[in-house]
């Protein structure tokens, strides 16, 4: 195990928070907070700085090839320095939280979960509403990499299912991985733009746009205001925002596979037709249900408000356009369960991810006609690839751990004296990475202000995990790894 590799790219992360915290600064000194200004600045020369200096000791060769153990234990490392480096600024900012509230906004933002600890968004600087913003855009296209490289790669929760997407030899080589990571960036890129330019000609000003756009296009979900979506009252945003969270959740080689012409696997990516069939099963009838219950004035309202809750919680993103837990107990209860449900594989979404479901359903479809048919030989595919019994019991595997992890942070977030429903749901909604939770204290319209310090820095932990997909982070207890060299 090479540590010194470790510290070093630890060292690289903390110079590249530092040099972005130059952007909020500047947006500081334009909008004339200079205190917070100087915060972000002196804060990013100093982190920059030491992270130079870490680097340059433990400089290492990065060609060489990393082995499991140390790629699990940077992985984590590094997702853990990002957090640390990008709380440090909104600890000194202007806004009186304490070192636990900080490092509960950066996890929060890096992980794309969405949770503040923030009660008014509306006194805070534009550096700190601008770095929260940046660090769910970073978190994002992060997620998106580590999706796509590493977890097929390390054969986390089913994801080895993706390790070769195509059969050729030369998409196996690295120069071909570089290719794709090109790809996704380039595209990242395009919908980031192209949200912005849409919110800002639907209305919104172009502080907001930008802010909005970040956290839209890696469904994070913080917003500049309040009363999130709702504090515009713009249809136009809405069905903008609907569009690019739906766009979001979805795989982004499959996206790319759109531009680049490749109609046979986006014809046959059963992850997709699943995922957007759901949603239609979802939205259509509930729109209907609302609609008739006179909640919303027309149809168009009724089918505009569920359309953004559903694809806003499913999609982990996590805006706010009404409190639905006004709509009455059923919305209350469906939009709890759709906490975990997540967007696809290899988007910026959280959660389970559909695909997990698709593999779940086929594996019981399996074990139901061999109950049948004892003798029968039933391989299931997925995208016209076998799924195995080891793909199989990774997800199995993936959603055991998933569970246990609910059940110990509800567990701990209630030691910390929160009443059942928040440890639940806010254990729920972190280790899916949504935002919101369900409740009085930490509702659509709510924040997670008032969860306790033991509770803070328990969904901090249980945000990361959710995010990494657990075994990358829970592997580093196991005595082996630590053994084999």
């Amino acid at each position: 195990m090479r540590f010194r590799l470790v510290f070093f790219t630890c060292a690289i992360i903390a110079m590249f928070f530092g040099m972005l915290m130059m952007f909020p600064a500047f947006a500081d000194f334009y909008y004339q907070n200079n205190q917070s200004g100087y915060t972000f600045l002196t804060c990013g020369f100093f982190i920059l700085l030491t992270g130079a200096s870490i680097a340059f000791i433990t400089r290492q060769e990065i060609n060489t090839k990393l082995s499991p153990q140390e790629t699990f234990l940077i992985t984590s490392s590094a997702w853990l320095c990002a957090a640390l480096v990008s709380a440090v600024p909104l600890y000194f900012s202007p806004g009186c939280i304490s070192f636990t509230d900080a490092f509960f906004e950066a996890m929060s933002g890096l992980t794309t979960t969405g949770a503040t600890t923030y009660s008014d968004l509306e006194i805070l600087p534009k550096g700190v509403l601008l770095w929260r913003a940046l660090t769910h855009w970073i978190g994002g296209i992060g997620i998106v990499v580590l999706a796509i490289s590493i977890l097929p790669v390390l054969r986390i929760g089913g994801m080895q299912l993706f390790a070769n997407e195509n059969s050729d030899k030369y998409e196996k080589d690295s120069p071909f991985l570089a290719t794709k990571i090109k790809a996704i960036l380039f595209l990242y890129i395009i919908l980031s733009f192209s949200c912005a330019i849409a919110l800002y000609i639907a209305g919104m000003s172009i502080f907001d746009a930008i802010a909005h756009m970040m956290a839209c296009v890696s469904t994070g979900g913080f917003s500049t205001h309040n009363t999130s979506i709702a504090y515009f009252n713009n249809k136009a945003i809405d069905w903008i925002l609907i569009l690019f969270m739906l766009l979001s959740s979805l795989p982004f080689m499959f996206m790319v596979a759109i531009f680049t012409g490749k109609w046979d696997r986006v014809k046959n990516d059963t992850q997709v037709k699943s995922y957007l069939a759901m949603l239609l099963l979802f939205i259509i009838p509930l729109s209907f249900i609302i609609w008739h219950l006179d909640y919303f004035s027309s149809y168009e309202e009724s089918l505009r408000q569920v359309t953004f809750s559903v694809i806003s919680i499913v999609s982990t993103t996590g805006f706010v356009l009404d409190d639905y837990q006004q709509w009455g107990p059923f919305f209350v209860a469906f939009f709890f369960f759709l906490l975990g449900i997540g967007g696809c594989t290899g988007s910026t979404s959280g959660g389970i991810k559909m695909f997990r479901f698709n593999i779940v359903f086929k594996s019981l479809r399996r074990h139901l006609k061999m109950m049948i048919m004892p003798h029968a030989v039933i391989i299931p595919q997925y995208n016209n690839k076998p799924v195995t019994d080891e793909i199989i019991t990774s997800v199995m595997v993936f959603l055991s751990v998933y569970i246990l992890t609910i059940i110990l942070g509800t567990l701990f977030v209630a030691a910390s004296g929160t009443d059942l429903i928040t440890a639940l749901s806010g254990t729920f909604s972190a280790i899916s990475n949504v935002g919101p939770g369900i409740g009085t204290i930490i509702g659509p319209d709510k924040t997670f202000a008032e969860i306790p310090s033991l509770g803070k820095w328990t969904l901090s932990i249980v945000m990361m995990l959710g995010r990494l997909e657990f075994m990358t982070v829970t592997v580093l207890l196991l005595p082996t790894l630590w053994k084999r060299t």
